[in-house]
């Protein structure tokens, strides 16, 4: 006995529409938002690290964590939250697409031992960026060990530039019982 092939319910034109301008004005935000403000900042920040602390660690030290560990853990914790979310769906209807979900192109719905492996690889997309977290640490252990300030690079305050207008305070009147 043969039977026809089940396929996911696909979205409308309306929606898919929808969801490319959504996504396109959401992402031309983080891009503007990142140059304008993100990365000036850690520009700022990475060029006057040596003369920084952050809640009393050297500014170097956060640096390297920062990149070594804190990126990679974002980014986990990111494809956990969305990777994650959909393989526990996946797993617990049994089938995939998960029951109720929307695809975008004809797809045919798995069941079986194909469903659950999918889950499964869902579940775990986050394992090599959170393995890439740790390795990271023992990176940034190793630099912030090896990386230290030289002397007086922390002497000029590289926050204003020479050609900055300064700040002229004005003088206190003089008594006349110093004279």
């Amino acid at each position: 006995m043969h039977t026809q092939p089940e396929f996911a319910e696909e979205h409308t034109q309306a929606e898919r529409i929808r969801f490319v301008v959504i996504g396109t004005l959401t992402g031309a935000l983080v891009v503007f938002s990142s140059k304008a403000w993100l990365f000036p900042w850690f520009r700022e920040f990475a060029a006057a690290a040596p003369c920084r602390t952050v809640f009393g660690i050297e500014g170097v030290t956060v640096l390297w964590y920062g990149l070594f560990v804190g990126l990679p853990l974002h980014a986990a914790v990111l494809v956990a939250a969305t990777f994650g979310r959909r393989g526990y769906k996946v797993l617990r209807d049994g089938q995939f697409p998960p029951a109720k979900e929307k695809v975008y192109r004809q797809t045919k719905i798995r069941r079986g031992s194909k469903a659950k492996r999918i889950g499964y690889l869902h579940l775990s997309a986050f394992l090599p960026l959170l393995a890439l977290t740790v390795w990271g640490g023992f990176q940034a252990a190793e630099m912030s060990r090896t990386t230290r300030p030289k002397v007086g690079t922390c002497a000029a305050n590289t926050a204003v530039s020479s050609d900055a207008p300064q700040a002229v305070l004005p003088r206190a009147p003089r008594s006349s019982s110093l004279r």
